[in-house]
């Protein structure tokens, strides 16, 4: 259970901390990840709700679930599901509008292995009991 624990919290400090960077500081962030941000108000508006605050809520909601040990295996499959969404996102923008910066292959690799790493401790998780 501890590795499932690591796993599901681990992700949802990530998240929180990627969330609360948005929120607070999109431009910033955004040329982090980027390399250029967005000039429209209602870009930095929307990045703060969508890349911020639905962020700020994924953590949150992944910290509830490792709060009960009834429920870290369904944290467990939220991770799976959310990496997995999030690369194959990613991937299918790198082929489709090409060039990305390094910082998007990075992420990839990241999103891969955390999905990957998630998947075999869920399913060690439900072959143990």
């Amino acid at each position: 259970m501890a590795t499932e624990l690591v796993i599901v919290r681990l992700n949802a400090v990530l998240f929180l901390a990627y969330g609360l960077g948005f929120v607070f500081l999109p431009e910033a962030m955004s040329r982090l990840v980027t390399g250029s941000a967005p000039t429209a108000v209602s870009a930095l508006i929307d990045m703060r709700a969508t890349y911020g605050g639905l962020s700020v809520a994924v953590g949150g909601l992944l910290f509830l679930l490792a709060s009960n040990r009834g429920v870290v295996r369904q944290g467990l499959a939220g991770v799976v599901l959310l990496m997995a969404g999030m690369a194959g996102g990613r991937l299918y923008g790198i082929v489709v509008d090409g060039a990305p910066n390094a910082v998007m292959y990075w992420y990839l690799a990241f999103e891969v292995a955390m999905a990957l790493i998630a998947l075999w401790a869920l399913m060690r998780a439900r072959s143990s009991g």
